[in-house]
């Protein structure tokens, strides 16, 4: 018998609960991870270990996301290709879009791992201002 809160649904599911909470501002997405949660872009240039610092390397990001919207996901078992558009909004207030491919892995119907494929150089740049 599942306990209160304790979530069973789809990898498809939980992967846009993710998302949703992304949008809606709050801080679901950070339960939805593992303990153990491994995030790194394709190059390893981000890489953050465990559920925390995967968490931590989040924070200052999202504060500069405007809007999520998941265009495409692709499920297989538990894996899945998100292909997600961001709208950022620098601190000059400028705005920008990019669209994101985003490689998760679910484990025991957490997020244990996610690889993002994007333009970091684009993207710091344009936060810099």
């Amino acid at each position: 018998m599942k306990q209160k809160g304790e979530m069973s649904m789809s990898t498809n599911d939980l992967v846009q609960r993710y998302y949703d909470s992304l949008s809606q501002k709050n801080d679901v997405w950070q339960e939805l991870y593992s303990d153990d949660a491994v995030f790194s872009d394709a190059s390893q240039t981000l890489n953050a270990k465990g559920k925390a610092a995967v968490i931590q390397s989040f924070i200052p990001f999202l504060k500069g996301v405007d809007k999520v919207k998941v265009k495409q996901m692709i499920t297989e078992g538990d894996d899945v290709c998100a292909i997600i558009s961001y709208d950022y909004i620098n601190p000059k207030g400028a705005k920008m879009n990019q669209d994101v491919a985003e490689v998760w892995r679910l484990k025991s119907g957490k997020l244990a791992k996610l690889t993002i494929y994007f333009d970091l150089i684009a993207y710091r740049d344009f936060m810099r201002g």
